[in-house]
């Protein structure tokens, strides 16, 4: 039987992706309340690679594997460079690069329970939703931790519920997941606090573990001056820290990459059909995200990424200042963040500019790397309109 491709020619199919195509453009026009950098550059040089399969199969600190069409080598040097921002030791770092933040916050869990398998998870009331999902799926037991006004966990109630934990769970472990820039403030967890609040509590150092969800500010953060960097890190206690790829380093579609102390790490051996170790979450795993990254941090490269940064926290001072000169309170959680938060505004504006808001009545704009000031100043421009006069807002283009 033959098959007679006819999608090129078939004027359906182009019309509808043409739609779509030109529906996206005009939905990115309003795109300023989700993290994800649009500054990507010429990425031509990987167009040879778009026929090939690529899967990673295995764990790229393993050699070896029956199969070949892979980037494992890639995903290794990737997750070097990762490592060391974060300064994890040279000779004790393992990790690799996963479908995003929620895999690798999920994979640093089941580690963790492997070596803690009593152990509660404590995390902050502000923590990414992701958290208590992991949570849920590996039934393991979650206990949530009050943040202050601006979502940054309150080391004293961590401390007192851990001591409550000791109490009357003797010798099952604590793993706490620090938020390094939560979903809708930016605030940061101080994992050296968490590691402070958890000795006062009389935690085992040998019964714990701390992941830092560094989604959003991880890379960012580690391209700071040592001296105004926050305490997030290994060198502060961490033993597993995760980020995004999709959001600060502006691939085109989602993954993470995640980072955690080899000791703390075991794996499954290795498997027979693929004469490779399973110790990831997915057996198979896209070859081409590794590839996008690598070539990302090779074009960029550090004082790149850092001058990208540095843009992103001057348009969220702008930004910041402009909601202020036209009587919006405006705030940042920290200094370095690139989220500006602000009170809910009225539906017209939700409706033309689509925001995250929660529920305590805010709303915030992520100025990641790509955006401008004219799109500030066109979102400036219709919040003060539609607090002024919701009826008199433009209608809504990007519906």
């Amino acid at each position: 039987m033959s098959v007679t491709n006819t999608v090129p020619d078939d004027p359906t199919v182009l019309g509808r992706l043409e739609q779509l195509h030109v529906a996206l453009l005009e939905h990115g026009r309003f795109d300023l309340g989700f993290p994800g950098a649009t500054d990507l550059p010429d990425m031509s040089a990987l167009s040879q690679f778009d026929g090939l399969l690529l899967n990673n199969v295995g764990h790229p600190f393993a050699p070896g594997g029956a199969y070949r069409l892979h980037t494992r080598h890639l995903e290794y040097e990737v997750v070097g460079v990762v490592a060391d921002m974060f300064e994890a030791p040279l000779d004790n770092r393992t990790g690799y690069i996963t479908s995003g933040t929620t895999e690798s916050t999920m994979w640093a869990l089941w580690q963790a329970r492997r070596q803690l398998p009593a152990a509660t998870v404590f995390t902050s009331a502000a923590a990414h939703y992701s958290v208590a999902k992991a949570a849920e799926l590996l039934r393991m037991r979650l206990k949530i931790i009050p943040t202050d006004k601006r979502g940054e966990l309150r080391y004293d109630l961590l401390h007192a519920a851990v001591e409550r934990h000791r109490r009357q769970r003797r010798g099952t472990g604590v793993i706490v997941v620090a938020s390094i820039g939560t979903t809708m403030t930016e605030a940061l967890d101080d994992v050296a606090g968490i590691g402070q609040a958890l000795d006062a509590a009389g935690a085992d150092p040998d019964q714990r573990w701390i992941h830092a969800d560094a989604a959003l500010a991880g890379i960012p953060l580690a391209l700071v001056d040592p001296a105004d960097r926050p305490a997030y890190s290994f060198p502060a206690g961490a033993h597993s820290v995760a980020v995004s790829g999709h959001k600060f380093l502006a691939t085109p579609f989602p993954c993470g990459i995640v980072v955690a102390l080899a000791d703390r790490h075991t794996g499954r051996g290795n498997i027979t059909y693929t004469a490779a170790p399973d110790s990831t979450i997915a057996g198979s795993r896209s070859g081409h995200a590794p590839l996008w990254l690598w070539y990302l941090l090779r074009h960029w490269g550090l004082p790149g990424l850092r001058a990208r940064a540095e843009a992103a926290r001057d348009l969220a001072h702008y930004t910041e200042q402009e909601l202020h000169r036209v009587g919006v309170p405006a705030w940042r959680a920290q200094t370095q963040a690139f989220t500006v938060v602000f009170p809910r505004p009225p539906q017209p504006l939700l409706d033309r500019w689509p925001l995250a808001t929660d529920e305590h009545g805010r709303a915030h704009v992520v100025c990641m790397p790509g955006k401008t000031r004219g799109t500030v100043d066109a979102f400036v421009d219709d919040l003060s309109l539609a607090v002024s006069d919701p009826d008199a807002l433009p209608e809504a283009l990007a519906c």
